[in-house]
């Protein structure tokens, strides 16, 4: 799903001069190997990725580019018209040539390529996600927050606080341009990876992934076992599926884990305001909206790594404290 930033800033893309073409295509050859290992965990054919992906790193970036390819027109970033059904079974089969057998357009249980698809058309944060229930709990923290992140919604918040913290999101140099770029060069919308999930597959060190095909009366159990003994404060979370996202960042209050966030009503800014939710109840309600939709549900979390956010460090924050992970709040 896509998360895109509506900010005014200016983001431009890296000259050549600012980094050479070798550096650039090893980067963006890790980014999509990596990216194609979340996707295949969760598949009986995660196996066969693995001894690839092991012995024959060229037969893998091979095999990437085409399930990421492949992968757009499940998360709705590709067009569902004929035309794209025909391309997504040609992907397919190449996969099945290479040893990874996925499911053609006519094998999903909730089809992909429905009958008589209008014209695909990209969709946006505000298109995607359904209206927010705003929650009017708050901490110490939040008071300022909205004053600072009036309007804002919840990827803008996030790129705040990385900025708060010497992080460079923003500029020639931030993250954004770096996704920006991820995205570039394997010839997506520019704004394909600016989600929260992005920006955590860029700047923490092996986040926690997790993957709900479908929802059942295990699926809170099972997330929160898998999360919770990674929870830390100033750790970023984002929540997933076809239909909506959200991303937001861990505290801790009264000994609860809580979930600041921005939230408001999409196609109108004038309402995201910064709020705070019990994690729990947020894990909850956003597993059911998509038991709802008949959808997936994905969790990701991770916290920031020192010495891979480095390259985006413009400030003594981060080079003072020398903890290999950075907590988002340590500036407030």
């Amino acid at each position: 799903m896509i998360l895109p930033i509506n900010s005014k800033n200016n983001i431009h893309t890296f000259s050549a001069s600012q980094r050479s073409q070798p550096l650039r295509n090893e980067f963006n050859e890790i980014f999509s190997v990596n990216l194609t290992d979340d996707l295949l965990k969760n598949t009986m054919q995660y196996g066969k990725w693995e001894a690839i992906r092991q012995n024959d790193p060229l037969r893998a970036g091979r095999i990437a580019r085409m399930v990421l390819e492949r992968h757009d027109y499940v998360a709705g970033k590709a067009p569902v018209n004929e035309q794209g059904r025909k391309h997504f079974d040609h992907l397919t089969d190449q996969l099945k040539d290479e040893g990874i057998y996925l499911y053609n357009s006519h094998e999903f249980k909730i089809p992909i390529f429905k009958e008589n698809i209008t014209d695909y058309k990209h969709a946006t944060t505000a298109g995607f996600m359904e209206t927010e229930t705003l929650r009017t709990n708050e901490s110490s923290k939040t008071p300022d927050y909205r004053h600072r992140f009036n309007n804002k919604d919840c990827y803008e918040f996030l790129a705040g606080i990385l900025e708060d913290n010497g992080i460079s999101y923003y500029g020639s140099n931030g993250i954004g341009n770096a996704l920006i770029d991820q995205a570039r060069s394997r010839g997506l919308t520019p704004n394909s990876f600016l989600t929260g999930e992005g920006i955590t597959r860029l700047i923490c060190d092996n986040p926690v992934k997790i993957h709900i095909p479908r929802v059942t009366d295990a699926s809170f159990d099972d997330i929160w076992n898998k999360i919770e003994p990674h929870l830390k404060k100033g750790s970023i979370l984002s929540l997933s599926s076809q239909p909506f996202g959200h991303t937001g960042i861990i505290d801790q209050k009264n000994g609860q884990w809580v979930y600041i966030n921005s939230s408001g009503v999409p196609h109108d800014r004038k309402t995201y305001r910064v709020i705070e939710e019990d994690l729990k109840d947020e894990i909850r309600g956003r597993l059911k909206q998509a038991d709802r939709q008949q959808t997936f549900l994905g969790i990701t979390l991770g916290s920031v790594d020192r010495d891979l956010v480095a390259r985006f460090d413009n400030s003594p924050l981060i080079s003072e404290n020398r903890q290999k992970e950075i907590d988002l709040f340590q500036v407030t």
